[in-house]
């Protein structure tokens, strides 16, 4: 017995299950839905026949995505002397097909198993996903339909690059089916995937003072995550008074290039976040996804180019986010040329990891070798050993500098004889807040949102900073929260 013959639905009248079987067998190997005989096989015929067939050809173009019309053959035939209806369907070219009422999800997506039809696992939705896509995350139907961009819109909008429907398929958001894909859903403010970003005043976790999740448009998240990294990168008097072109403790450039490397290169395929982490010596950036393509850690200084999201990586392009492919790497090492902490850049096969260290801060690698240079010779017996008292002190210096530096109120850190030193380097988004406060007197968060085109989270985290470096003072409670300059 052949698929086509196993899958097989019999009602006696048309009923709307049949739109389900006809999205099974076209999702499996084909299959017939009888109309005007039972399940017993006995004809008792279709009432007006030939507008049924027509019935079931249309609501299958309304309420099946994608086309399903092209294996699809509505028919009718005589059986015993009676009319009924046979709707033949054949496996589909553009697998997975789901209900649009349902939307492209197990319970929407019905297959054929065994004879019956039934909700696939979401493994098996995932393969067929993942079959529709060429083996390309991007190119892959999303699982989610009902997208919007809101967010993305304005931000093209403002780089004055073209966005719209009319080249969704030019930059790969539709398929040839006028489907979105996955890139779409990146781009969308339903975006699946977010960046979550802290601030720790310390080398160690246990310490943090700010912290935040971003979600909506990749592109929003890219923006305001650059934001979040950027208000907390220090000017720096040690590198300005050595002559430093930039002299802040990382070169913003730098955290830009690693930032968007994340973005832009990482496995989105990976249920995992994109992690960015701030420390006082440091900052870590960590995407889901190793090197692809075979590549190696020693390779990336070579300018070599294997994108994984080659489509995305263009949009980033046309907003002149990135210059070309392959340069952010070799950016990263130019910069930290003359500096004695170079950058660190660590693979697995499920993350990758970019560390950036201060230019004011020695590695740790540095420090103990530093330490191991404290060595006393004792002239009669020619024996080395090493000053252990040394090494706190070292430790104790390096923390008085830091918390002198501080330009965030630090209760770990922060006594009552520190002194809290407000951020010598604005963002721009700051500088504007702070300009709508000096002219308006008092705002709300929904201003600086309304005002600077910002997601709530981000908006927040501005005002925030601000309270923290005195900059601004918050007044009010709970709902009813207002700012004012001090």
């Amino acid at each position: 017995m052949s698929s086509e013959e196993k899958n097989v639905e019999y009602q006696r009248e048309f009923n709307d299950t049949a739109l389900r079987a006809i999205v099974a067998y076209a999702n499996a190997d084909g299959g017939r839905i009888y109309v005007g005989i039972d399940e017993f096989g006995r004809s008792y015929g279709a009432r007006n026949a030939r507008e049924i067939a027509e019935r079931v050809a249309t609501l299958a173009r309304e309420r099946i995505r994608p086309n399903v019309l092209p294996y699809l053959d509505c028919r009718v035939e005589t059986r015993d002397d009676r009319e009924v209806v046979v709707a033949t369907v054949s496996r589909g070219g553009s697998r997975p097909y789901w209900l649009a009422d349902l939307g492209l999800v197990p319970a929407g997506t019905p297959i054929a198993e065994n004879g019956r039809v039934v909700t696939p696992s979401n493994r098996k939705l995932r393969a067929m996903l993942e079959e529709s896509g060429d083996g390309s995350y991007e190119r892959e139907r999303s699982p989610i339909q009902e997208l919007t961009f809101t967010q993305a819109q304005k931000i093209f909008d403002e780089e004055k690059v073209e966005f719209g429907e009319s080249r969704f398929h030019e930059l790969g958001l539709f398929d040839d089916e006028g489907t979105f894909t996955n890139l779409a859903a990146l781009l969308s403010d339903q975006c699946p995937s977010t960046i979550r970003l802290a601030f720790f005043e310390g080398a160690l976790e246990n310490q943090i003072h700010d912290r935040l999740e971003l979600s909506g448009s990749i592109l929003r998240q890219y923006l305001d995550a650059f934001d979040f990294l950027n208000v907390f990168n220090r000017a720096n008097d040690k590198l300005r008074s050595a002559n430093r072109g930039d002299f802040r403790d990382y070169p913003a450039e730098i955290l830009r290039e690693a930032l968007l490397n994340a973005i832009v290169h990482r496995d989105y395929s990976v249920p995992s976040r994109t992690l960015a982490r701030h420390y006082h010596d440091r900052v870590e950036i960590v995407s889901p996804g190793g090197l692809p393509n075979g590549l190696v850690v020693g390779e990336l200084n070579l300018g070599v180019c294997a994108p994984r999201n080659p489509k995305l990586a263009h949009i980033f392009y046309l907003l002149e986010y990135v210059e070309s492919c392959g340069s952010g790497i070799r950016k990263i090492f130019q910069a930290y040329a003359r500096r004695q902490a170079r950058p660190k850049f660590e693979a697995t096969e499920n993350f990758f990891k970019t560390t950036l260290y201060n230019a004011a801060q020695p590695t740790r690698e540095e420090r103990v070798k530093r330490s191991e240079t404290l060595i006393v010779k004792e002239p009669e017996t020619k024996s080395e050993f090493v000053v252990a008292e040394r090494e706190p002190a070292v430790r104790a210096r390096r923390m008085t500098t830091i918390r002198d530096a501080m330009s965030v109120a630090s209760p770990t850190l922060g006594g009552a004889s520190t002194t809290v030193r407000p951020p010598q380097l604005l963002s721009e988004r700051e500088r504007l807040t702070l300009q709508m406060l000096a002219t308006r007197g008092t705002i709300t968060r929904a201003d600086v949102e309304q005002e600077l085109r910002l997601t709530q989270a981000a908006a927040a985290a501005i005002l925030r900073r601000l309270v923290n470096t005195g900059r601004v003072v918050l007044c009010g409670a709970g709902s009813n929260i207002w700012y004012r300059l001090p």
